[in-house]
């Protein structure tokens, strides 16, 4: 597995600091490949709208989505009639490392605002975008 080598769904490490010895890196995705991630999901993409959608119950205007919110359709309305709104989602969700809870990281993840919200809930709507780990002698080296 660790021998596979999909351009898309690979990380690259960067060293971002070296501290007592010991240098510390971040691993990271261009935010290309992880948008092509999400969207080459089929039943992903089958649940995404790049279309501004009003909804209306009973008479008045609901948002439960992005592409329903007053926004979205002020930027639609300003592009040309070809072009589409990709709304992206970055989060960050912490992450305990041990079992003792002492250490822990940081990941941010992304998702897009095109995925409707019970789909884009799901694992498979989320990619690692970014994380940082220790690498060295008194730190065990972990792949994400």
């Amino acid at each position: 597995m660790d021998q596979m080598n999909v351009p898309h769904i690979s990380f690259r490490k960067a060293p971002i600091m070296t501290y007592v010895e010991e240098t510390h890196y971040l691993h990271y995705r261009p935010i290309f490949d992880a948008i092509k991630e999400l969207l080459s999901n089929q039943e992903i993409f089958d649940n995404c709208n790049f279309e501004f959608t009003p909804l209306y119950h009973e008479g008045q205007r609901i948002y439960s989505e992005q592409y329903n919110g007053k926004w979205w359709e002020r930027v639609q309305e300003s592009l040309p009639a070809e072009s589409k709104i990709l709304s992206i989602i970055l989060y960050s969700d912490a992450t305990t490392c041990d079992h003792l809870g002492k250490s822990s990281e940081h990941p941010i993840y992304l998702t897009l605002g095109n995925i409707i919200s019970w789909r884009r809930n799901k694992p498979d709507a989320k990619v690692l975008r970014l994380s940082s780990n220790f690498e060295g002698k008194n730190h065990l080296s972990k792949k994400i």
